[in-house]
């Protein structure tokens, strides 16, 4: 078994620059045909390159989660904190940081477990993290626009979560998280 013939990259040309970002990027594929493909990414104006993830364990084992309203579904879902690491931002920084400005709790340690592409047709990165000893004695410091109600669940409350369509969004990073924290 190989692996299939890499697309020859031609060119790339910006779609969309906003809190999303979207580029237009032209394909050789193969067998000499050209395709446009549109990739959510970094190559914006606002210098963001990734983002961060969050598995909040307080010393109960409980999960803190955030429940917010998300314009992709348009409805409130579950989440675990986290957000846009800043230019120049380490990713565990940004993680200790989301999770106190999300949620209000803060965390005895933190420890990156991975990272993956946010979507198949992305180039942006999604770090995912586990903090350990959180407990609500920080300040929640909520963006213009974010909603964030902080919910503790217990682990089969948070699996109920992840296994009910629609109900919760970066379920990838959650398994991940629930994998490296010995939870699955």
């Amino acid at each position: 078994m190989t692996d299939p013939i890499p697309w020859q990259l031609l060119g790339a040309r910006p779609a969309y620059d906003g809190f999303l970002t979207v580029n237009v990027r032209r394909y050789r594929l193969p067998d000499g045909r050209e395709v446009d493909w549109d990739v959510f990414g970094p190559e914006g104006s606002a210098g963001i390159s990734a983002v961060v993830t969050v598995l909040p364990l307080t010393d109960d084992g409980r999960i803190v989660t955030v429940r917010m309203f998300r314009p992709g579904p348009d409805q409130i879902v579950t989440n675990l904190p986290g957000g846009l690491i800043d230019p120049g931002e380490e990713p565990a920084a940004a993680g200790i940081r989301e999770l106190e400005e999300e949620t209000g709790y803060t965390c005895e340690s933190l420890d990156l477990v991975g990272w993956h592409w946010s979507s198949a047709s992305s180039v942006l990165r999604k770090y995912v993290a586990v903090a350990r000893g959180c407990r609500p004695d920080g300040k929640q410091s909520l963006d213009e626009f974010e909603d964030c109600v902080p919910v503790e669940l217990t682990l089969p409350e948070f699996r109920a979560e992840l296994r009910t369509p629609g109900r919760m969004t970066g379920t990838d990073a959650a398994y991940l998280a629930l994998d490296h924290a010995g939870l699955l």
